[in-house]
């Protein structure tokens, strides 16, 4: 994925773009991320302050999920589209690829949370 990649929600209110190369990207299949995107949650992680917001930024909502993360939403039409650490590691976003604009120019490097994934469906 080239720098300049970009990205938004569903209803196009919050767009982004990737100022940054991908770090890493992986499909998490834990049971927080299958309830919060329906699925399992695949995602390209890029250094923080490389994600930067174009439009929309006050339609974000922070949801913390757990003692060291949070997951940021479009409060419009409901879109997840962000995950970081709130402890730890914080210099990076975890990034939606569903919600970046194609192509996308990334590959899923591995699945993680395999153990916990879903019963309907094979790896």
């Amino acid at each position: 994925m080239a720098a300049g990649q970009t990205g938004q929600c569903l209803c196009g209110d919050i767009r982004f773009r990737l100022d940054g190369e991908v770090i890493r990207t992986n499909a998490c299949h834990c049971a927080q991320c299958r309830r919060w995107g329906g699925h399992y949650w695949p995602s390209a992680d890029v250094d923080q302050e490389k994600l930067v917001i174009t439009h929309g930024a006050e339609s974000i909502a922070w949801y913390e999920s757990s003692e060291e993360a949070e997951r940021g939403f479009c409060i419009v039409c409901g879109s997840s589209l962000f995950w970081r650490r709130t402890r730890g590691d914080t210099s990076y976003v975890s990034v939606a690829i569903g919600a970046l604009n194609t192509p996308t120019g990334v590959k899923v490097d591995k699945h993680i949370f395999v153990e916990d994934k879903g019963d309907y469906y094979s790896i």
